[in-house]
């Protein structure tokens, strides 16, 4: 038979002694396997003891996450073995045989993309996991536009030339495998999807994965920099900078209150509350939302020439829609053109104002 030209690469901590069988069917049909101890506990060490010599043990002193696991393969495999590339696999018995062959004949015609094996929400999956998966999918295509169905597998087909990127995307543990994802679609890395069997032995109990503070990292990095987080913080800014222009105007009218001339008081209530609150706004757009570090005088000039066009553009709008050449309702209107100037200020500030040197 001839030897197979995709390494097959397991991160184990605490294995079940499936790890056994599969990688004793692996080499037996010719695949080369890597494995990786992640600081296991000793009562779990005999059963890397009893793995068939041709595979390769490389070990972690502790315990230092899958994630960093899998990059520690990912450089093994890199600097020591020529291969059309890596397909990653779980150690406590959930990744079959068969899957992992159904992946490997896939890769050996095509490398151009990320293969993922997915298992389709079934009786058979556990219901914590369907609806983890389901969320988690949800906020996936939000965040990015691309669309994965089991944004939580492990067992993965990644081609050779993408492991060098791979091991300097962050994240130690489980938040790697979605960060992985993340890159891929950033990077116009196409994915393919797979069906595999959904497995689940004693309910999943052998798994180190954390449901909720797992999840929550997972989610994080998620969100991390992406459009959806920066939208709903620009929200969050809008609404915000709207209640402190509110209530300075209350507090700048209580004040002036004794001023003879009604309007020049109006007026001043009116410009001190707006130049508060825009530059409150100013500042978290420039360095919560967008995270920008490019010239402060520059971006604040910019910031304020927007201010202004938005204010012409936002009476000339009225006049037209109520006035000139129509005749619609005031509050229709107004509401119709905040939410247009809304997302032109969006666009505007993302792109041009704050779109230099963000952080990454």
């Amino acid at each position: 038979m001839k030897e197979k030209n995709i390494v097959i690469l397991i991160p184990a901590y605490n294995p079940t002694k499936d790890l056994i069988p599969l990688t004793d069917e692996l080499i037996k049909n010719k695949f080369k396997v890597v494995v990786v101890n992640d600081g296991s506990k000793n009562e779990t060490q005999k059963i890397f003891k009893k793995l068939n010599k041709n595979v390769i043990l490389l070990k972690h002193s502790k315990n230092m996450g899958k994630g960093q696991a899998l990059k520690t393969g990912f450089k093994y495999i890199l600097e020591n073995i020529k291969c059309q590339g890596v397909i990653t696999a779980d150690a406590d018995g959930q990744h079959l045989f068969c899957d992992i062959v159904n992946i490997a004949n896939y890769m050996e015609n095509d490398l151009s993309c990320v293969v993922l094996g997915i298992r389709l929400q079934n009786k058979e999956m556990l219901l914590k996991s369907r609806l983890g998966n389901s969320i988690t999918r949800m906020v996936f295509k939000a965040a990015t536009g691309k669309k994965v169905y089991d944004t939580q597998t492990g067992l993965r087909g990644i081609p050779f030339k993408y492991l060098q990127d791979f091991i300097s995307i962050e994240g130690q543990r489980y938040e790697y495998e979605i960060n992985m994802l993340l890159y891929c679609a950033r990077n116009n890395i196409d994915f393919k999807e797979i069906k595999i069997h959904t497995v689940y032995i004693d309910n999943n109990k052998a798994s180190s994965f954390n449901a909720v503070k797992d999840s929550f990292k997972i989610y994080k990095c998620i969100l991390k920099n992406s459009d959806l987080l920066i939208g709903i913080l620009f929200v969050i800014s809008a609404i915000i900078s709207f209640v402190i222009d509110f209530l300075l105007v209350i507090i700048f009218n209580k004040l002036t209150s004794q001023m003879p001339n009604r309007d020049l008081a109006l007026l001043i209530d009116v410009v001190l509350a707006r130049i508060i609150s825009s530059a409150f706004n100013f500042a978290i757009n420039r360095n919560v939302v967008f995270k920008n570090r490019a010239n402060i005088f520059k971006s604040l000039l910019q910031y304020y020439l927007l201010a202004t066009f938005t204010l012409l553009l936002n009476y000339t709008l009225l006049e037209l829609l109520t006035v000139r050449l129509f005749s619609f309702n005031l509050v229709i209107s107004k509401i119709f053109v905040e939410i247009v100037l809304f997302i032109v200020n969006y666009l505007i500030q993302k792109f041009i104002i704050f779109k230099n040197n963000t952080l990454k």
